[in-house]
C-alpha cells in the first residue's frame, strides 16, 4: 500500500506525524526528551546545540522504537527543536532550585604568544603533574584583577619580560566538573626585560616552525589555529565519549 511498509510483520505508515500520536505515547515521549536533554547536560554541562542534537534525539528514538511506538525519526526530530527551549528551561529549573552545586562557576586564564623581530615566539616546557608540554606563558586570573593586567603579570612571572599592548585575539574555554574554565589568547610584538626561567618551566626563544613540532601542550594545536588565522576567535571543547574534541569558529 502507499505510504506503508512492513517492519517486523506489522504494516506501519510512513507519513505518519508527530500530532497522530495518542496522547499518551505523546506524554511518554515527552519525559523521554526530558530526560535524554537532562542526563546530556550533566554529562557535558552544556544543552545539545545544532550539531549534538541527534546525540539527544537517537537515544529518545532508541526508547520509542523500544516501546514498539511507531513514527518516523524525523518527525521525533522536528519536534524536539520545537520544544528543546522549553526541555532545557524545565532542566535547568530542576537543576537549580535549592541546588548550590549545579551553579555554573567560571574559571579565567590567560596565555600570551610573544614574538621578537625575527618572527621567532617565546615557549615554555611546561613542568607540572597536571599540564605539561610546550606552551606559551600564561596563567590564571586573581579575583579582582583585570584580564589585561593579569597576563602582563603572569609573563612577567613566567619569563622576567614586561609585555606592552597584549592583543586580545580569542578564547579556548570547556566545561568541567559544573566550572566554565576560559583561557584568553594574546599576542604581541612589544617587551622589555630580560629572559629568565621560572619553577613553570624553562622559556626560550623558537622559530615557529620548530615550535610547531615540539611535543605541545594539550589543547595548543588550536589555540595556534586561532593564533594565526584572523577570521578565528574561539574555540569550545566538548566532551565527546571521554575525550574532549574542539570546535572553532
Amino acid at each position: 500500500m502507499k505510504n506503508h511498509k512492513v517492519v517486523d510483520g506489522h504494516l506501519l505508515q510512513t507519513n505518519k506525524k508527530y500530532s497522530h500520536l495518542k496522547l499518551k505515547q505523546k506524554n511518554r515521549i515527552a519525559e523521554w526528551m526530558y530526560q535524554e536533554t537532562k542526563e546530556y547536560y550533566e554529562k557535558q554541562y552544556v544543552f545539545p546545540d545544532e550539531a549534538h542534537l541527534d546525540d539527544v534525539v537517537k537515544k529518545v528514538y532508541d526508547r520509542i522504537e523500544q516501546a514498539e511506538i511507531w513514527i518516523p525519526y524525523e518527525e521525533v526530530r522536528h519536534h524536539y527543536k520545537k520544544k528543546r527551549s522549553d526541555l532545557n528551561s524545565r532542566v535547568r529549573r530542576e537543576l537549580n532550585v535549592g541546588e548550590e552545586k549545579y551553579k555554573e562557576k567560571a574559571c579565567f586564564m590567560n596565555l600570551c604568544m610573544i614574538q621578537d623581530e625575527q618572527g621567532n615566539v617565546l615557549a615554555l616546557d611546561k613542568m607540572n603533574d597536571s599540564y605539561t608540554g610546550t606552551t606559551f606563558p600564561g596563567g590564571h586570573v586573581e579575583p579582582g584583577e583585570p584580564f589585561r593586567e593579569a597576563v602582563i603579570r603572569e609573563v612577567r612571572e613566567e619569563t622576567g619580560l614586561v609585555i606592552q599592548n597584549p592583543e586580545l585575539c580569542g578564547i579556548y574555554h570547556w566545561n568541567k566538573a559544573h566550572t566554565h574554565n576560559m583561557i584568553f589568547l594574546y599576542q604581541t610584538k612589544e617587551f622589555s626585560g630580560e629572559l629568565q626561567s621560572s619553577d613553570e618551566g624553562q622559556v626560550y626563544w623558537i622559530s615557529m616552525e620548530e615550535f610547531m613540532e615540539k611535543e605541545l601542550a594539550k589543547g595548543m594545536k588550536e589555540v595556534m589555529e586561532i593564533m594565526m588565522n584572523p577570521n578565528l576567535q574561539e574555540c569550545y571543547m566538548r566532551l565527546e565519549k571521554g575525550v574532549y574534541q574542539g570546535t572553532l569558529c
